[in-house]
């Protein structure tokens, strides 16, 4: 079977989505941590879905990607997974890197997923304790954000999984 094909019954199509990453941070992985393909879709995640806020419903390139949340309540609903930022998927990718850094027993490439998950905690500490204190819900992290800079806080502007991810990484 080709992997496009593979890709499409697995995620219901071939775009490049978050989807990928569940598939690393399970409890009991369905892709080998320390595979080569883990190493590709964690690749493939942080050049085209990861930023500060969280990660791309979708890569930027992809047919009808969307990156601000504007307009009508139909276009704001079209728009949620086509491209906006979930700050709550910065759990996904916390978790893929944790299970990569158990599996791997090349000492080499364990010290750097071991470097990638430090200078990520950093970043999201960085990134919101700056949210919690400047932007948005001064004391709350909001849904979703825009995926272009100055990536803006939007829909629900206190949601408790952006939250708990984000305290669960820092933590």
């Amino acid at each position: 079977m080709q992997k496009e094909n593979v890709y499409t019954m697995l995620f219901g199509d071939n775009k490049i989505r978050p989807n990928q990453l569940f598939s690393l941070s399970l409890t009991y992985p369905i892709i080998e941590p320390n595979s080569e393909e883990a190493y590709n879709i964690l690749n493939v995640v942080e050049k085209k879905l990861l930023n500060n806020y969280g990660l791309k419903s979708l890569a930027k390139g992809e047919p009808n990607y969307i990156e601000i949340y504007e307009g009508d309540s139909f276009k704001r609903d079209m728009s949620y997974h086509q491209g906006i930022t979930w700050t709550w998927l910065l759990g996904l990718y916390y978790d893929a890197l944790k299970n990569m850094i158990k599996a791997e027993k090349r000492k080499t490439y364990k010290a750097e997923l071991e470097e990638k998950l430090n200078s990520f905690i950093k970043n999201v500490t960085k990134t919101f304790e700056k949210e919690l204190s400047q932007r948005g819900c001064i004391g709350s992290i909001a849904e979703i954000y825009d995926s272009r800079k100055p990536h803006e806080p939007k829909g629900t502007i206190a949601q408790a999984w952006s939250i708990s991810e984000v305290l669960r990484i820092i933590s």
